[in-house]
Order: structure tokens, then sequence, then C-alpha cells
């Protein structure tokens, strides 16, 4: 009867722990993603369809995880922002507006249109927008929310190309000159180089150097960009290496100058797909991708230890079946100690690892290229199960998957 009782005993302790590492998950972790083109976002453990009938991508979380912002519109790309705590929803532009990006310390979004920065004050009361600068190619917020680095778009003159020019703007410009300062001018046009516009800012984490892409004629830049490197004042340049358009193929290490990033030009990413690591200021890159293999996204988990998509390097196959599809590794960048940690079923691939640091998980989303779940596990790829069924699958090219399209996280 003790037996019994003692028995009874730890399998309710254990029930409730199990509850509570489950409620501590969900009440850790935001997620939005779309279901069917409409929003969903899931909080507290608890899916809620935001939006119905409305062809919605692009979720993205404000800093704080009390806004959502998303585009609206299949042609056309209409932002909306939607409140969490009270479900109101609001509009910021009766123009189309795109490439918006929160601030990183408050609820105010940055769009563009037409060439013009504009910012929108998301807690304020009737608030309009209000015009930031033109000329206006890419930009990102500085990290301290104050101001922005803007790229101009290069120029044609008779004697050929210019480079684009990089700006830092503050925030409350409004248009004026007085508040823009000119940072840096880009190479002009090389036999190797061309750089119509800088994109895809990301800062140090001590902010003391900037990486970007210098991003070429459209028609170039599907099979490679220039990965570049500037010191934040302005005084060091560096061109680094090729590589395709995708932010999320760009990470700083959580607190050193490390860079990692997947070099390999040519628009097919299942050919010449490379993870590499540059510590900063040093010249030399290192490789860590095996012969025979390609690397996608990955995810930091310290300054050493890196998730990432890996699958078997092929040529490109017409048919959707024959093309390999990832599974998850995880490299350490010290020892090139490298393990697989996900094996997906037959027809399925695992894409897009994302570490989550306050509960030491991993998410990452299983897809067979027609259907998408969203898995999670611990840090280590342990005890993996299925979080969230039924993401929609965005709209590849040539097996480069832009997962930002249809889900957002934001881990409190």
């Amino acid at each position: 009867m003790k037996k019994m009782m003692a028995s009874c005993s730890i399998a309710v302790i254990l029930f409730f722990l199990m509850m509570s590492v489950s409620s501590a998950e969900s009440r850790a972790v935001q997620v939005a993603f779309i279901r069917d083109h409409d929003l969903w976002i899931k909080i507290d453990g608890k899916e809620k369809q935001i939006t119905k009938g409305e062809y919605i991508t692009k979720p993205k979380w404000s800093y704080d995880g009390k806004w959502m912002a998303y585009a609206k519109g299949e042609e056309q790309n209409w932002l909306e922002l939607y409140r969490v705590a009270d479900g109101e929803k609001v509009v910021p532009s009766q123009t189309e507006a795109i490439n918006y990006q929160w601030s990183p310390v408050e609820n105010i979004i940055a769009f563009e249109f037409t060439g013009t920065l504009n910012t929108f004050d998301a807690e304020k009361k009737n608030a309009t927008f209000e015009n930031v600068s033109s000329g206006v190619g890419d930009y990102a917020w500085y990290p301290d929310g104050k101001r922005f680095l803007v790229s101009s778009e290069a120029q044609l003159l008779p004697t050929g190309w210019t480079g684009a020019q990089l700006y830092e703007v503050q925030k409350d410009a409004g248009m004026n000159p007085n508040k823009m300062k000119h940072l840096y001018s880009l190479p002009s046009m090389q036999e190797d180089f061309l750089a119509y516009v800088a994109s895809d800012f990301k800062w140090s984490p001590n902010q003391k150097w900037i990486t970007f892409l210098a991003v070429p004629t459209a028609s170039w830049s599907a099979d490679s960009n220039t990965l570049c490197l500037l010191k934040a004042d302005g005084s060091h340049f560096e061109k680094v290496d090729q590589m395709l358009l995708n932010s999320g193929w760009i990470q700083w290490a959580p607190s050193k100058n490390i860079l990692a990033y997947i070099e390999g030009s040519g628009r097919f990413a299942l050919e010449n797909k490379h993870l590499k690591v540059k510590e900063v200021p040093a010249l030399q890159q290192e490789k860590f991708t095996p012969k025979g293999y390609v690397d996608w996204d990955f995810t930091w988990y310290d300054d050493k230890l890196i998730t990432l998509s890996r699958a078997r390097e092929m040529e490109w196959e017409n048919e959707e079946e024959k093309r390999s599809l990832p599974s998850l590794y995880q490299v350490n960048i010290e020892t090139n100690l490298q393990r697989k940690i996900t094996i997906p079923p037959k027809k399925y691939g695992d894409y897009h690892p994302l570490y989550m640091k306050r509960n030491n998980q991993l998410t990452w989303i299983r897809s067979n290229r027609k259907t998408a779940d969203m898995w999670l596990a611990n840090g280590d790829g342990a005890n993996a199960k299925k979080w969230i069924e039924n993401i929609d699958v965005p709209q590849p090219y040539y097996e480069k998957w832009n997962w930002e399209d249809v889900i957002s996280v934001k881990e409190d």
C-alpha cells in the first residue's frame, strides 16, 4: 500500500512538473504565423485567429510583443498593426508600405513608400505617419532606436555607376538635412562589384562594426551579393565574401565579434552554400560545411555553438521529389565537432532553426514543401515535439525559403 501511495505521489509530482514546464514554455514565447493566408498568434499556449479571408504575409512582433505588424494583400502590401491587449487594428498609411521595421526600444514602426522613409507611433492616439528622409534605397534602425542608417541608391552617370551612399539620419529628422550626416561612400562600379544599394545592416555585439550586403542590379543580385564590413564610424571598409540576398544568413554571435554567414554564389540553394565564420577584425574566414553538403538557415546557441539546416549537395533537378531535404546539425566552431540532431521522416525536411535562450529551447519548421509544422525541443534537440500545426509554406526560390514571410517568434 505504501509503495502504491509513493508511486502515486511521484506520478502526481511528475505531472505537475510537466505542467509547469509546459506553462513556462508558452508564457515565455509568442508566435505569430500564417495559416491558410490568415494571421494567427499563439500566446500562453493558446492559438487565436486574427484575420479572416485576407491574404497576410510577413508578420513582425514589436520589441515588447504588444503589437504585431503584417502586410495585407496578395498584389499590394498594405501595412496593418494589431494590438494584442484589445485586438485593435491600426492602418498607419493609406498608401502601400514596404520594408517595415519596428524600433528596437519603443513601439514606433518605420516603413518605406516610393523612396521615402516614414515613422508611425503605434502608442500615440490619432497618430499620423511622419516623413523622415527621401532618397532611401534601404535602411535599418540603429540599436539605440534614436537614428537610422540609410542607404541611397547608386546613380548611373555618363562616366559609369557611382556607389551607394550611407547616411546617419536622426529619427525625428522630418526631412531636415541638418539632421542627416554622411557616413560612407561605397566604391564605384568595378569589374566584380556594384553596390546599387546597401541592405540588411547588422551591428556587432559591441556596436563597433556593421555588416551589410552590397546589392547589385536585380538580375545580378539573384546570383550574388557582396557581404561587406564597415567600422561604425566609417573609418574602415572591407569586402568579405559572396552570398545570396538573405538577411537570416548573416548573424553575429551573441556576445563576441564573431560573424557567421552562408557563403556561396549561384541562385540554386542546393549548390555551393557553406557556413563560414569570421572573427572581426581578423581577415581570415573559416568554412565548416563538409564536402558534399550545403548549409542554409542557422541560429547561434552561444558564442561557439551553431545549429543549422543542412542538406546533401546536388545538381538542380526540375522534379521536386528528387531534390534533397535538410536535417538539423549542431556545429562547434572551436572544436569543429559536428553532429546531426534531427532525423525528419521521409519526404520531410527541417528548416529555420531558432534558439530561445530563456528556456534553453530550439524551434524549427518541418515541411514536405506543401505543408509545414513548427517543432519544439530542448536546446540540444532532445525531447522534440510538434508544437504548431498547419503553417503556410512560403513561395520558394530554387529551394531557398523565406520562412520569415509566414512566422515570427518573440521571446520575453
